[in-house]
């Protein structure tokens, strides 16, 4: 599960009737509103329990008591879990080829969000942000990212050294995004399981992730410009198959 905090957040949330909801934790604080009204009676009339909590107690559910206006929500989120767990169910032999994005780096919530959505609605298996060193799954980025979010498949790690120790263990072939690469997008071989690393726009990819790539891969660039938005980056190997076979 995910927890939704804010008024405007939680009640898009449960207005979305795709969304399985879990509980509505509510401030006893809370002074009497149209929005209010409206999130309670919504949550009532789809039978999600609600729950009542100390202004104190809300704020570690929400993790931010500062901007969780006195409500947050537990959205199931089925697509969601451990790279450990997601590598532990995987068959010995490439019977099962995988593609996943994996991010280095990406601090700025919105790019987050949307490297989120432009994954979900990609031909990739799925997105795997490691907690250490990125921006965390909040409001911003599930706003940024449409509601895909909570559809998306995403596998968490630690950090950037653990998910890369134990995909290598797992044969997968590790190929980093960077502008000073030789080799193009285009021209990759053929691989059962790949993953495509995108760093940040202030570092790109950490040096870690350089000395542990198979391979590292540019798009190419026209009129001088040396880079590209790392969310935008995101959704051109994302969707690379369906524009080259379109």
């Amino acid at each position: 599960m995910i927890t939704v905090y804010g008024r405007n957040a939680v009640l898009e949330a449960l207005e979305d009737p795709t969304l399985v909801l879990f509980r509505l934790h509510c401030a006893s604080s809370n002074q009497s509103s149209d929005i209010i009204h409206k999130i309670e009676a919504l949550a009532q009339s789809r039978g999600v329990e609600k729950v009542t909590h100390t202004k104190q107690a809300l704020s570690r559910i929400s993790k931010n008591g500062r901007q969780d206006q006195g409500v947050a929500l537990d959205v199931v989120t089925p697509g969601h879990e451990t790279l450990e767990n997601h590598l532990l169910k995987l068959p010995v032999d490439d019977s099962a080829p995988e593609e996943w994005l994996l991010v280095d780096g990406i601090t700025n919530p919105q790019n987050l969000g949307m490297m989120i959505r432009s994954v979900a609605a990609s031909p990739m298996s799925g997105i795997i942000i490691p907690s250490k060193g990125n921006a965390s799954i909040d409001a911003l980025v599930i706003k940024a990212s449409a509601g895909s979010l909570f559809r998306a498949r995403i596998l968490r790690a630690s950090s950037i050294e653990d998910a890369i120790r134990m995909l290598k263990a797992h044969q997968y072939q590790l190929i980093g995004l960077a502008g000073e690469a030789t080799q193009t997008l285009a021209k990759l071989v053929v691989h059962p399981r790949r993953i495509f690393v995108v760093g940040s726009e202030t570092y790109g990819l950490s040096d870690h992730t350089k000395q542990q790539a198979d391979q590292l891969c540019r798009i190419p660039m026209a009129n001088g410009v040396e880079s590209l938005n790392a969310a935008v980056t995101a959704s051109l190997v994302a969707f690379r198959a369906l524009l080259r076979d379109a």
